[in-house]
């Protein structure tokens, strides 16, 4: 999961900077909404705030999902998924795949969120150009609900990698039970 991480920074990065280069080119209104249709459907007036806070929602999400991230080995209680109680009665010996697991659902979850807010950032730019941007509303549309289920399936994931840690330290306490 290294390289979902590191593109999720890289990503992330390349739209802090987008959104600071391409500022003073925005008209002096830009969309504070946008329709199903992919058109503006409410001008507001072009301040930092309110270009940038899409950007300053993504970058607080990604710190936070990082911290949360950082402290799950020591703290794997932070993560709630159906299931964290038996891990939670695990020695932390056994816990370190669901941990590495847990770990890489937040990457992909960070890459996800950073994904949404740079389109909705494009579809606010596209907009204030006057330029629709329909293809992208249903692809937003779409890649959540999507996500959604990826999610449940990794988290099933989570269970198995649980379920194996559980089996081999249930094995190695009782040795003869099958």
């Amino acid at each position: 999961m290294r390289a979902v991480r590191v593109a999720s920074w890289l990503g992330l990065f390349a739209l802090v900077v987008g959104c600071v280069v391409v500022y003073p080119s925005l008209p002096t209104t830009i969309p504070h909404s946008i329709g199903a249709s992919g058109r503006a459907e409410r001008l507001v007036a072009r301040t930092p705030l309110m270009w940038g806070l899409p950007v300053a929602i993504s970058v607080a999400t990604m710190l936070l999902l990082e911290w949360l991230r950082s402290r799950l080995p020591t703290k794997p209680a932070l993560f709630n998924f159906p299931g964290k109680e038996r891990l939670l009665k695990l020695q932390p010996e056994y816990q370190t795949e669901a941990i590495r697991s847990m770990q890489g659902f937040m990457d992909v979850m960070n890459l996800q969120l950073l994904v949404t807010f740079a389109l909705v950032q494009w579809m606010i730019w596209r907009g204030a150009h006057g330029q629709r941007m329909q293809g992208v509303t249903i692809a937003l549309l779409l890649m959540n609900p999507v996500m959604l289920v990826a999610m449940g399936l990794y988290l099933s994931r989570l269970q198995k990698v649980v379920d194996e840690a559980t089996g081999r330290y249930e094995g190695r306490r009782n040795p003869l039970r099958p």
